[in-house]
């Protein structure tokens, strides 16, 4: 055996609840928390040891936010509120929707989202489609 591999696996005990998928929305903001304190002890150092432990703390928040967060959260327009304070989004930087007027009017609920606006959140959130289209 490999002896980096040797050494991930003597220690894997510590390190997989750090960079595992969460199972319910506690493990998540553990997740997010650790993965604040990891981001503050890299700062601004790309080739820092612990950026490939934020990537894995990343993929693994992702993971819960495109399955068993969002769906749990209520509708498209909660989901996109959400994804908005999650991400520290306003709404003047929403230019894929439209204007801020027209983000305001979606998410107070006046207007609704439209194929094209579903699309370009999407992409711009990496998540489903189907996140922001209500049942």
């Amino acid at each position: 055996m490999h002896e980096a591999l040797e050494k991930a696996v003597q220690h894997w005990n510590l390190v997989s609840p750090v960079i595992d998928t969460p199972k319910n929305q506690e493990d998540y903001e553990t997740l997010l928390v650790n993965l604040r304190d990891a981001m503050t002890l890299v700062e601004n150092r790309p080739n820092s040891p612990l950026s490939g432990l934020i990537k894995a703390m990343a993929r693994a928040a992702k993971e819960y936010e495109g399955t068993s967060l969002l769906e749990n959260q209520g509708g498209a327009l909660l989901a996109l509120r959400y994804l908005i304070k999650l991400h520290g989004i306003k709404q003047s930087e929403l230019k894929e929707v439209g204007s801020q007027g027209v983000v305001s009017e979606i998410l107070s609920g006046k207007r609704t989202l439209t194929l094209r606006h579903v699309k370009e959140l999407a992409k711009k959130f990496n998540v489903s489609p189907n996140v922001f289209i209500d049942a």
